[in-house]
């Protein structure tokens, strides 16, 4: 089962929703636009920063009237799986979304690395932003929730908040990674620019004859310098990349940790409640049983004095 289907009992394959209408970009108010126009096809052939069905744009209308991420998104008023099952969705455009921003960042430094595109990956980021921010919210609002259940319903939806919890932040870890490798992407490219520039300013200096040649010759070993200067730079931004990357793995595998030690405290309370619970019959039973003595020896005093 995929976290798409967390939190729908009995859902199958015929039963999941039919894909989220597209959404519209931000107009240039800050706004979304109500009667959006087409957008004209680009060369990088993404036709919007907002696609694939899960961007952030005003959608139908969630249980309780609050709109959420291209389909709705809120909580609804019975809250319960019907609650984790929103958060589902919105983790699911928020897949979506980071897909479609992988596809964009697979034209970062070719010939398709146009103004453009730059500006639609731009726009992308924002949206999955806000629907990171969205999920964080829902999640802390489901959390809140848990609190006002009895420890055994809390219980059963635990698992369900752990698996949703653990499903966003693996696909959050993913964008984060995306953005590293696209920052990567294009100091290359620029790197590249600048090394072909080079070149041919000391193609340019090796073709001059006369007064100045010599000067071009300098010139051209200061740029060579520069180029295994900026070379080392990158392969030290590189370098702390790939420790940035490995640090975030840790902290994800920690919290992963906390996480189900968390869940083994829930499920361990839960028993220890029940031996409390079975102890304070125990102690009401001795008293009772107590007082019964205690009526059955008065009784027999009172017989023996009237005998």
């Amino acid at each position: 089962m995929s976290f798409q289907d967390v939190g729908r009992p009995g859902a199958g394959p015929s039963q999941r929703r039919s894909p989220q209408r597209p959404s519209v970009p931000p107009s240039s108010r800050g706004g979304w636009d109500k009667n959006p126009r087409p957008a004209a096809p680009s060369s990088g052939a993404f036709s919007s920063a907002a696609e694939a069905g899960g961007g952030v744009g005003r959608g139908p209308a969630a249980a309780d009237g609050m709109q959420g991420a291209g389909g709705g998104v809120g909580w609804g008023s019975s809250g319960g799986l019907g609650g984790y099952e929103q958060v589902s969705d919105s983790i699911v455009q928020y897949q979506r979304n980071v897909t479609l921003l992988e596809k964009m960042a697979r034209s970062v430094g070719t010939k398709n690395d146009t103004s453009v595109l730059q500006t639609q990956y731009n726009l992308q980021i924002d949206v999955i932003q806000q629907l990171g921010e969205r999920i964080e919210n829902q999640l802390r609002s489901q959390e809140s929730r848990l609190t006002t259940l009895s420890r055994t319903e809390a219980s059963s939806l635990r698992t369900t908040h752990v698996k949703l919890s653990r499903d966003y932040r693996l696909v959050e870890q993913q964008f984060k990674n995306l953005q590293l490798d696209v920052k990567r992407k294009r100091g290359n490219a620029e790197a590249m620019q600048r090394d072909a520039a080079r070149m041919e300013v000391e193609e340019g200096g090796r073709r001059q004859n006369g007064v100045g040649g010599e000067d071009m010759t300098a010139e051209g070993i200061r740029w060579q310098m520069q180029i295994q200067e900026d070379k080392i730079n990158e392969e030290i931004m590189r370098e702390r990349e790939e420790e940035i990357k490995s640090i975030h793995k840790g902290m994800h595998q920690v919290n992963e940790i906390y996480k189900d030690l968390a869940h083994l405290v829930d499920g361990q309370q839960e028993g220890i409640d029940q031996i409390e619970t079975q102890m304070e019959n125990a102690q009401e039973n001795t008293a009772t049983g107590l007082r019964h003595i205690e009526k059955a020896n008065e009784s027999s005093q009172s017989q023996c004095v009237i005998s």
